[in-house]
Protein backbone atom coordinates (compact mmCIF):
# COMPACT_ATOMS: atom_id res chain seq x y z
CA UNK A 1 0.00 0.00 0.00
CA UNK A 2 1.44 3.35 -0.99
CA UNK A 3 1.52 6.26 1.44
CA UNK A 4 -1.17 8.93 1.17
CA UNK A 5 -0.01 12.16 -0.49
CA UNK A 6 -1.47 14.75 1.85
CA UNK A 7 -1.95 18.19 0.35
CA UNK A 8 -3.84 19.39 3.41
CA UNK A 9 -3.98 19.08 7.15
CA UNK A 10 -6.98 19.64 9.37
CA UNK A 11 -7.91 21.56 12.48
CA UNK A 12 -11.13 20.31 14.06
CA UNK A 13 -13.23 20.71 17.17
CA UNK A 14 -16.34 18.90 18.37
CA UNK A 15 -19.09 19.95 20.74
CA UNK A 16 -21.98 17.94 22.16
CA UNK A 17 -24.85 19.38 24.16
CA UNK A 18 -27.85 17.63 25.72
CA UNK A 19 -30.17 20.50 24.76
CA UNK A 20 -32.90 22.01 26.91
CA UNK A 21 -35.54 19.27 26.85
CA UNK A 22 -33.60 16.00 26.95
CA UNK A 23 -32.11 14.38 30.04
CA UNK A 24 -29.83 11.95 28.20
CA UNK A 25 -27.12 12.60 25.62
CA UNK A 26 -27.52 10.10 22.77
CA UNK A 27 -25.16 11.72 20.25
CA UNK A 28 -21.50 10.81 19.80
CA UNK A 29 -18.54 12.00 17.75
CA UNK A 30 -15.04 11.01 16.69
CA UNK A 31 -12.21 13.30 15.64
CA UNK A 32 -8.75 12.39 14.33
CA UNK A 33 -7.00 15.30 12.68
CA UNK A 34 -3.94 13.15 11.93
CA UNK A 35 -5.99 10.38 10.30
CA UNK A 36 -8.27 12.88 8.60
CA UNK A 37 -11.35 11.07 9.93
CA UNK A 38 -14.37 12.81 11.45
CA UNK A 39 -17.66 11.18 12.50
CA UNK A 40 -20.96 12.33 13.99
CA UNK A 41 -23.73 9.93 15.06
CA UNK A 42 -27.20 10.42 16.55
CA UNK A 43 -28.51 7.40 18.47
CA UNK A 44 -32.01 5.96 18.65
CA UNK A 45 -32.85 3.77 21.59
CA UNK A 46 -36.03 1.77 21.86
CA UNK A 47 -35.69 -0.29 25.04
CA UNK A 48 -31.94 0.37 25.04
CA UNK A 49 -30.54 3.88 25.25
CA UNK A 50 -29.54 5.41 21.93
CA UNK A 51 -26.16 6.42 23.32
CA UNK A 52 -25.15 2.76 22.98
CA UNK A 53 -25.89 2.78 19.24
CA UNK A 54 -24.04 6.03 18.56
CA UNK A 55 -21.09 5.01 20.73
CA UNK A 56 -20.77 1.66 18.93
CA UNK A 57 -20.85 3.51 15.62
CA UNK A 58 -18.13 6.08 16.36
CA UNK A 59 -15.84 3.61 18.15
CA UNK A 60 -16.14 0.71 15.70
CA UNK A 61 -15.99 2.59 12.41
CA UNK A 62 -12.41 3.96 12.84
CA UNK A 63 -11.05 0.54 13.85
CA UNK A 64 -12.70 -1.25 10.94
CA UNK A 65 -11.63 1.46 8.50
CA UNK A 66 -8.02 1.12 9.60
CA UNK A 67 -8.22 -2.66 9.12
CA UNK A 68 -9.86 -2.31 5.71
CA UNK A 69 -7.33 0.21 4.42
CA UNK A 70 -4.43 -2.03 5.45
CA UNK A 71 -5.75 -4.64 3.01
CA UNK A 72 -5.77 -2.26 0.06
CA UNK A 73 -3.26 -2.39 -2.78
CA UNK A 74 -3.47 0.44 -5.26
CA UNK A 75 -1.64 2.65 -7.67
CA UNK A 76 -1.35 6.35 -6.95
CA UNK A 77 -4.27 7.11 -9.26
CA UNK A 78 -6.54 4.53 -7.59
CA UNK A 79 -5.97 5.58 -4.00
CA UNK A 80 -8.82 8.05 -3.51
CA UNK A 81 -11.50 5.91 -5.12
CA UNK A 82 -10.49 2.71 -3.31
CA UNK A 83 -10.33 4.42 0.08
CA UNK A 84 -13.74 5.99 -0.53
CA UNK A 85 -15.16 2.56 -1.34
CA UNK A 86 -13.52 1.19 1.81
CA UNK A 87 -15.30 3.84 3.87
CA UNK A 88 -18.65 2.75 2.41
CA UNK A 89 -17.92 -0.92 3.11
CA UNK A 90 -17.00 -0.14 6.69
CA UNK A 91 -20.23 1.79 7.32
CA UNK A 92 -22.16 -1.15 5.92
CA UNK A 93 -20.21 -3.49 8.24
CA UNK A 94 -21.04 -1.37 11.30
CA UNK A 95 -24.65 -1.26 10.14
CA UNK A 96 -24.77 -5.08 10.05
CA UNK A 97 -23.05 -5.32 13.44
CA UNK A 98 -25.72 -3.15 15.05
CA UNK A 99 -28.49 -5.04 13.25
CA UNK A 100 -27.14 -8.38 14.52
CA UNK A 101 -27.13 -6.97 18.03
CA UNK A 102 -30.82 -6.05 17.78
CA UNK A 103 -31.71 -9.48 16.35
CA UNK A 104 -29.81 -11.46 18.98
CA UNK A 105 -30.84 -9.32 21.94
CA UNK A 106 -34.60 -8.63 22.15
CA UNK A 107 -34.01 -5.85 24.68
CA UNK A 108 -32.05 -4.00 22.00
CA UNK A 109 -35.03 -3.78 19.62
CA UNK A 110 -35.21 -0.30 18.16
CA UNK A 111 -31.48 0.35 18.54
CA UNK A 112 -30.10 2.43 15.69
CA UNK A 113 -28.11 5.51 14.78
CA UNK A 114 -27.52 8.04 12.05
CA UNK A 115 -23.98 8.56 10.82
CA UNK A 116 -22.17 11.18 8.78
CA UNK A 117 -18.42 10.82 8.29
CA UNK A 118 -15.63 12.54 6.39
CA UNK A 119 -12.36 10.74 5.57
CA UNK A 120 -9.37 12.35 3.85
CA UNK A 121 -8.29 9.98 1.07
CA UNK A 122 -5.38 12.02 -0.24
CA UNK A 123 -5.08 13.88 -3.54
CA UNK A 124 -6.97 16.88 -2.12
CA UNK A 125 -10.21 14.95 -1.69
CA UNK A 126 -12.40 13.91 1.23
CA UNK A 127 -14.75 10.93 1.05
CA UNK A 128 -18.15 11.55 2.64
CA UNK A 129 -20.66 8.93 3.71
CA UNK A 130 -23.95 9.15 5.56
CA UNK A 131 -27.12 7.40 6.67
CA UNK A 132 -30.09 9.17 8.24
CA UNK A 133 -30.60 12.89 8.78
CA UNK A 134 -27.26 14.00 10.20
CA UNK A 135 -25.69 16.36 7.69
CA UNK A 136 -22.43 17.60 6.17
CA UNK A 137 -21.99 21.21 5.02
CA UNK A 138 -19.22 22.96 3.11
CA UNK A 139 -18.45 26.64 3.60
CA UNK A 140 -16.33 27.89 0.71
CA UNK A 141 -15.73 31.54 -0.14
CA UNK A 142 -18.41 32.55 2.39
CA UNK A 143 -21.02 30.37 0.65
CA UNK A 144 -22.68 27.42 2.37
CA UNK A 145 -23.56 24.20 0.53
CA UNK A 146 -25.34 21.19 2.04
CA UNK A 147 -23.52 18.06 0.85
CA UNK A 148 -25.98 15.44 2.06
CA UNK A 149 -29.62 14.48 1.46
CA UNK A 150 -31.74 13.60 4.49
CA UNK A 151 -32.88 9.98 4.47
CA UNK A 152 -36.38 10.77 5.73
CA UNK A 153 -39.96 10.08 4.67
CA UNK A 154 -40.55 13.82 4.25
CA UNK A 155 -37.62 14.13 1.87
CA UNK A 156 -38.95 11.23 -0.20
CA UNK A 157 -42.29 13.04 -0.45
CA UNK A 158 -40.51 16.26 -1.44
CA UNK A 159 -38.56 14.61 -4.27
CA UNK A 160 -41.75 12.90 -5.44
CA UNK A 161 -43.36 16.33 -5.76
CA UNK A 162 -46.01 15.65 -3.12
CA UNK A 163 -44.89 18.44 -0.79
CA UNK A 164 -43.04 21.69 -1.41
CA UNK A 165 -39.89 23.06 0.23
CA UNK A 166 -41.83 25.10 2.80
CA UNK A 167 -43.86 22.02 3.79
CA UNK A 168 -40.71 19.92 3.97
CA UNK A 169 -39.27 22.06 6.77
CA UNK A 170 -42.25 21.41 9.04
CA UNK A 171 -43.61 18.07 7.83
CA UNK A 172 -44.50 15.59 10.62
CA UNK A 173 -42.44 12.88 8.84
CA UNK A 174 -39.26 14.96 8.60
CA UNK A 175 -37.69 12.94 11.43
CA UNK A 176 -38.92 9.52 10.27
CA UNK A 177 -35.79 7.88 8.86
CA UNK A 178 -35.71 5.73 5.74
CA UNK A 179 -32.09 4.67 6.31
CA UNK A 180 -29.98 4.34 9.46
CA UNK A 181 -27.29 2.20 11.05
CA UNK A 182 -29.02 -0.89 12.42
CA UNK A 183 -32.00 -0.81 10.02
CA UNK A 184 -33.06 -4.11 8.50
CA UNK A 185 -32.67 -4.22 4.69
CA UNK A 186 -31.09 -0.78 4.73
CA UNK A 187 -29.57 0.29 1.37
CA UNK A 188 -25.83 0.83 1.24
CA UNK A 189 -24.44 4.06 2.63
CA UNK A 190 -24.07 6.99 0.26
CA UNK A 191 -20.39 7.62 -0.60
CA UNK A 192 -19.03 10.59 -2.51
CA UNK A 193 -15.77 12.45 -3.08
CA UNK A 194 -15.47 16.12 -2.21
CA UNK A 195 -12.60 18.02 -3.88
CA UNK A 196 -11.02 20.20 -1.18
CA UNK A 197 -9.61 23.69 -1.35
CA UNK A 198 -7.47 25.57 1.14
CA UNK A 199 -9.58 27.49 3.69
CA UNK A 200 -12.64 25.29 3.21
CA UNK A 201 -14.64 24.89 6.42
CA UNK A 202 -16.67 21.68 6.86
CA UNK A 203 -19.47 21.10 9.33
CA UNK A 204 -20.81 17.71 10.41
CA UNK A 205 -23.89 17.90 12.63
CA UNK A 206 -26.96 16.16 13.97
CA UNK A 207 -30.53 17.27 13.35
CA UNK A 208 -30.55 18.88 16.79
CA UNK A 209 -28.85 21.77 15.02
CA UNK A 210 -30.57 21.78 11.63
CA UNK A 211 -34.08 21.44 13.08
CA UNK A 212 -33.50 24.52 15.22
CA UNK A 213 -31.30 26.80 13.10
CA UNK A 214 -31.91 27.86 9.50
CA UNK A 215 -29.20 27.06 6.95
CA UNK A 216 -28.68 30.76 6.26
CA UNK A 217 -27.88 31.33 9.94
CA UNK A 218 -25.61 28.27 10.06
CA UNK A 219 -23.65 29.76 7.16
CA UNK A 220 -23.38 33.14 8.87
CA UNK A 221 -22.14 31.59 12.12
CA UNK A 222 -19.54 29.48 10.30
CA UNK A 223 -18.35 32.43 8.21
CA UNK A 224 -18.28 35.16 10.84
CA UNK A 225 -16.56 33.24 13.65
CA UNK A 226 -12.86 33.16 12.90
CA UNK A 227 -11.95 30.19 15.08
CA UNK A 228 -13.53 26.75 14.88
CA UNK A 229 -13.99 26.82 18.66
CA UNK A 230 -16.04 30.01 18.47
CA UNK A 231 -18.06 28.68 15.53
CA UNK A 232 -18.88 25.41 17.32
CA UNK A 233 -19.85 27.17 20.52
CA UNK A 234 -22.06 29.68 18.68
CA UNK A 235 -23.84 26.92 16.74
CA UNK A 236 -24.68 25.10 19.98
CA UNK A 237 -25.80 28.31 21.66
CA UNK A 238 -27.99 29.26 18.71
CA UNK A 239 -29.72 25.84 18.67
CA UNK A 240 -30.49 26.15 22.38
CA UNK A 241 -31.64 29.76 22.04
CA UNK A 242 -34.11 28.55 19.39
CA UNK A 243 -35.57 25.99 21.79
CA UNK A 244 -32.97 23.24 22.18
CA UNK A 245 -35.52 20.48 21.60
CA UNK A 246 -32.90 17.78 20.98
CA UNK A 247 -29.29 16.87 21.64
CA UNK A 248 -27.01 19.03 19.51
CA UNK A 249 -23.67 17.85 18.10
CA UNK A 250 -21.31 19.68 15.76
CA UNK A 251 -17.86 19.00 14.37
CA UNK A 252 -16.25 21.99 12.66
CA UNK A 253 -13.21 21.30 10.45
CA UNK A 254 -10.86 23.78 8.82
CA UNK A 255 -8.84 22.67 5.77
CA UNK A 256 -5.29 24.02 6.05
CA UNK A 257 -2.14 23.78 3.95
CA UNK A 258 0.08 20.84 4.88
CA UNK A 259 2.81 21.60 7.41
CA UNK A 260 5.07 19.60 9.70
CA UNK A 261 2.46 19.33 12.42
CA UNK A 262 2.35 17.24 15.54
CA UNK A 263 0.11 14.18 15.25
CA UNK A 264 -3.16 14.13 17.14
CA UNK A 265 -4.70 10.93 18.41
CA UNK A 266 -8.30 10.27 17.47
CA UNK A 267 -10.91 10.18 20.19
CA UNK A 268 -14.52 9.16 20.40
CA UNK A 269 -16.97 10.58 22.89
CA UNK A 270 -20.62 10.99 23.71
CA UNK A 271 -19.87 13.29 26.61
CA UNK A 272 -19.60 17.10 26.68
CA UNK A 273 -16.46 18.13 24.76
CA UNK A 274 -14.08 20.34 26.75
CA UNK A 275 -11.41 20.11 24.50
CA UNK A 276 -26.58 27.64 -0.24
CA UNK A 277 -26.16 28.34 -3.02
CA UNK A 278 -23.44 28.66 -5.67
CA UNK A 279 -20.05 26.93 -5.28
CA UNK A 280 -17.19 26.88 -7.75
CA UNK A 281 -17.68 23.13 -7.67
CA UNK A 282 -21.28 22.31 -6.88
CA UNK A 283 -23.02 19.09 -5.91
CA UNK A 284 -22.39 17.76 -9.45
CA UNK A 285 -18.69 17.55 -8.57
CA UNK A 286 -19.48 15.08 -5.80
CA UNK A 287 -19.05 11.80 -7.63
CA UNK A 288 -20.71 8.78 -6.02
CA UNK A 289 -18.49 5.73 -5.74
CA UNK A 290 -20.33 2.44 -5.27
CA UNK A 291 -18.63 -0.91 -5.21
CA UNK A 292 -20.42 -3.36 -7.46
CA UNK A 293 -21.16 -6.97 -6.58
CA UNK A 294 -20.42 -6.72 -2.89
Amino acid sequence: MSSTKRCFQFSAVGRLDVGLHRTRLEDALYISEEQGLFIVSDGMGGAVAGDLASTITVKTLPLKLQEECKKLHYSDAEEGMLKAKALGRVVDAVKMLLLEKTINQPAAKGLGATVVAGYYVGHAAMALTYLGDSRAYLLRNATLECLTEDHTVANVLYHAGRINEAELRHHPSRHVLTRYVGMKDCPSAEVMLLPLQENDRILLCTDGLTSMVAEEDIGILLAENGSIEQAANELIACANAAGGHDNVTVVVIDVLPQQNDDTTEGHATNQEEVSCSVLEKTRESLKPWREENK
